[in-house]
């Protein structure tokens, strides 16, 4: 274990995990190599917003990081979740990680690709109606709380079909290791943010 105080923890599903991969494939941890920020993937498989809700004190407050990335939504969009129950939960991590003094940052979650799997094309098409429903209302409360947003979502889509572009995605809903590429080249500027206001120095890959 790292004996330097956590910098960053990475609150979220299996897109923060770093699903089918691995967290070493992660975005979280993608970014963290390149700029030496010392983070930890509390990424869970299969969760939606309130069971990240229901352990954040102990994931999140606990370690007593200078930051959180908050990123969920696509299993309660799965579960068919209304954006106010969604909404509810995100805020009150928010406000958990606020009064603990560490700083929230939104995070929106990837488009969802069509791949010709078994899922009918009705049912993504109602969960990606409700996803979008839960990035607006995820920017109205970062607007509204003044607090950071990274947007996983434009860099991974493809405008002229308005789904994630396939080279980006190993499935429906997940980023191949190229998407979670992109997707850490997203975090990166925030991330060297935080490693320069603890002092450390910037780590690149060889």
């Amino acid at each position: 274990m790292c004996n330097l105080p956590v910098d960053l923890v990475g609150m979220g599903d299996s897109l923060t995990w770093g699903y089918p991969f691995g967290p070493e494939a992660s975005w979280l941890e993608l970014a963290a190599r390149e700029t030496g920020l010392v983070v930890v993937n509390r990424g869970i498989s299969g969760e939606t917003t309130g069971e990240m809700l229901a352990r954040f004190d102990e994931d999140v407050i606990r370690l007593k990081p200078r930051a959180v990335t908050i990123m969920g939504g696509t299993n309660d969009a799965w579960a068919g979740f209304t954006v106010t129950e969604v909404i509810d939960n995100v805020r009150a991590m928010v406000d958990k990680a606020l009064r603990a003094g560490i700083q929230p940052v939104m995070a929106l979650p990837p488009p969802l690709c069509q791949t010709g799997s078994d899922i009918p094309v009705p049912f993504l098409e109602k969960m990606a109606g409700l996803l979008e429903a839960y990035r607006e209302a995820c920017r109205d409360l970062a607007l509204s709380r003044g607090i950071k947003l990274l947007d996983f979502y434009t860099p991974l889509l493809d405008p002229a079909t308005g789904w994630g572009k396939r080279e980006y995605f190993v499935d429906d809903a997940h980023p191949s290791r190229r998407g979670y590429q992109v997707m850490a080249g997203v975090a990166i500027d925030l991330f060297r943010k935080l490693t320069q206001q603890a002092n450390r120095p910037v780590l690149h890959r060889k």
